[in-house]
């Protein structure tokens, strides 16, 4: 990705986030006097972005699918009728989109909203995921379960949802975060969708990537995957939400410090205090646990950075994790 910070644009219609983008030989692109040399990657990604300036996000084989923001939609319209999308997007051409519906759940004094998260990009730095999780390696049966917190427009995702329940989640954090533990719980997720989708001779969850996707298959496979996510009602995160509401922060805690152990940059750091002393006042209310993650969560997702939107929503668990082990 580009090493220039942006700040994230916002959509709330299909038609803007998909700027349309298209694929063209490059060649065609180029002016006569200029010949291609011998090379795999000769089909580009070309977009006009909102402000109607012409973009090359990517050059890529002939054997790399685009998966259209078209078809994203016909799949969300064909499962759930009734939605709001709020999507953030940068100039870059990776994008993540909020998928709001009706469902909620009640945080403290605050009413959140179930919400499908769907993560990618055109120039293939952002991988495709739906929660946060690669699509070759979700459980169809069980997909995170993430909210929509509306004060600050932002979608919070269900980074505890993997964990069997709410205690298995405190566990872990007490016991310090192991990787082994998370690496066990992601090769039970992927093994149980291998073997079911063996079973239906179907390989997706070995085989799922751009090269070569069969594009109505993915089609199908995504719509199982958002029929599951709108049947699921229970959400171990939303309950670790409820206990972080009722965790007040120390009035001597140097928050920024706190926020920057958490794994936020200086900078996004800094706004996230600012967004802290923001909704203490809206809300009339003393920072606790709850409203400093969702300062962290605000500021990775509004401020100015040159971070990716899959390496904002990495950061993001790393703060929810590490905020939450503060609930112990």
């Amino acid at each position: 990705m580009a090493t220039q910070s942006a700040h994230l644009e916002r959509s709330t219609s299909w038609e803007q986030l998909c700027f349309p983008v298209r694929e063209e030989k490059l060649q065609a692109l180029l002016p006569g006097s200029y010949q291609l040399l011998p090379s795999d990657r000769q089909r580009a990604i070309v977009g006009a972005m909102p402000d109607g300036t012409q973009h090359v996000f990517a050059l890529q084989s002939d054997e790399y699918t685009l998966i259209p923001n078209e078809l994203l939609r016909e799949v969300v319209n064909s499962v759930a009728p009734e939605y709001v999308l709020d999507a953030r997007f940068t100039p870059l051409g990776d994008f993540g989109i909020n998928i709001v519906l009706p469902d909620s759940l009640n945080v403290g004094p605050e009413r959140i909203y179930k919400n499908l998260i769907i993560t990618n990009s055109y120039t293939g730095k952002s991988p495709f995921t739906i929660q946060g999780s690669s699509i070759e390696s979700t459980n169809e049966e069980k997909v995170k379960v993430s909210y929509y917190r509306q004060i600050c427009a932002n979608g919070l995702m269900g980074w505890a949802d993997e964990f069997m329940g709410y205690e298995a989640y405190f566990e872990w954090l007490a016991n310090g975060q192991p990787k082994k533990y998370r690496d066990a719980l992601q090769e039970k997720v992927e093994h149980v969708t291998i073997e079911r989708i063996r079973k239906e001779e179907k390989l997706l969850a070995e085989t799922f990537h751009h090269k070569g996707l069969n594009l109505a298959f993915f089609k199908e496979h995504l719509a199982k995957i958002l029929e599951n996510f709108t049947a699921q009602r229970h959400s171990v995160t939303g309950t670790v939400y409820q206990r972080l509401v009722e965790v007040a922060l120390p009035t001597e805690a140097d928050v920024q410090k706190v926020i920057l152990q958490a794994g936020l940059p200086k900078k996004l750091a800094s706004l996230a205090v600012e967004r802290l002393r923001f909704e203490e006042k809206e809300l009339q209310a003393d920072a606790n646990l709850w409203l400093l993650y969702n300062a962290a969560n605000y500021a990775l997702f509004n401020g100015k950075s040159a971070l990716t939107i899959n390496e904002r929503f990495k950061a993001d668990q790393r703060a929810f994790h590490n905020i939450a082990e503060m609930a112990l």
